[in-house]
């Protein structure tokens, strides 16, 4: 749906777009892949990397009902799919992650080897995750660059028009 968004509404309604965006990308692809990288020498950063996704993540969330104040249904809507694709990551990655961790760090408590902890924590643990991933990078770059255009989803406008009720 076609709206008339000001620069400073779509700038503001692009925001919280972009930060899922760079936890997606940035954070779960390259900060991962560094921190698996260092697995050998330090589990430090391993440890960070979900808590800096997590602050993200809550960030979003706590802006996204922040904005739900805001007057402008353009915002707003784009603020509340934001919130939801947040909610979503977060409770997912919640879930894999905590059974890749228990499979990863306690499969041999199970009498499992090593090799069948690793293939449950990572085939079962992060491959759904992954493609779920790359699932939401799509559908976050279709929103972004609809916000640019000053549209909105339709999964947007059912959104925003339940809160407003």
């Amino acid at each position: 749906m076609e709206h008339q968004a000001s620069g400073a509404e779509i700038s503001r309604a692009k925001r919280l777009h972009s930060i899922l965006l760079f936890d997606f990308i940035v954070v779960h692809v390259f900060v991962f892949v560094i921190a698996l990288g260092m697995t050998k020498t330090s589990l430090i950063p391993l440890m960070c990397f979900p808590l800096i996704s997590i602050t993200l993540l809550t960030f979003v969330l706590f802006q996204a009902k922040k904005t739900a104040k805001d007057a402008s249904w353009f915002v707003r809507c784009h603020a509340m799919l934001a919130a939801k694709r947040a909610r979503l990551f977060m409770t997912l990655f919640i879930v894999t992650g905590s059974f890749t961790a228990v499979m990863y760090f306690g499969g041999a408590q199970f009498g499992m080897s090593k090799i069948t902890s690793m293939s449950l924590a990572f085939g079962l643990g992060q491959l759904p995750f992954m493609v779920a991933l790359l699932a939401l990078v799509v559908l976050e770059f279709d929103a972004e660059h609809q916000c640019k255009d000053g549209k909105i989803p339709k999964s947007a406008q059912s959104l925003s028009a339940k809160d407003v009720e």
